[in-house]
């Protein structure tokens, strides 16, 4: 029972990409709970009901995509992609966080996800 307990009570690892947000929002806050730094958080008009985004102090993007999105027209749908060195794509099953990768590395011992070029 309390292994159980206990299993129930931790989150995702690196590369569990089975956990799904059915908000911006709830990426948001599981995102900066797993470490990702975010003082001003504000949601962005994407131009398309396949995608919701919101941006962290201007240096990270947070997406999350409707049903029926495929994971590799992910980066299609963002209004940029990882073109800085230094920057990467970390993804889920409906959703990728896009920003440094250092501070990507550390948010993914949280939420899980792949890096999309580990894909």
């Amino acid at each position: 029972m309390l292994a159980g307990l206990l299993a129930a009570c931790s989150g995702p690892g690196p590369g569990e990409k089975d956990v799904e947000y059915d908000s911006l929002d709830a990426l948001h806050e599981a995102a900066t709970t797993a470490g990702l730094t975010c003082l001003s958080f504000t949601p962005e008009d994407s131009g398309s009901p396949d995608v919701e985004l919101g941006e962290c102090d201007d240096t990270t993007l947070l997406a999350v995509f409707a049903d029926g999105v495929d994971e590799d027209e992910f980066l299609g749908l963002l209004p940029v992609e990882p073109a800085v060195e230094g920057q990467a794509a970390l993804a889920g099953p409906n959703w990728v966080v896009l920003g440094d990768t250092g501070d990507l590395l550390e948010t993914q011992a949280g939420i899980g996800g792949d890096f999309l070029s580990d894909l």
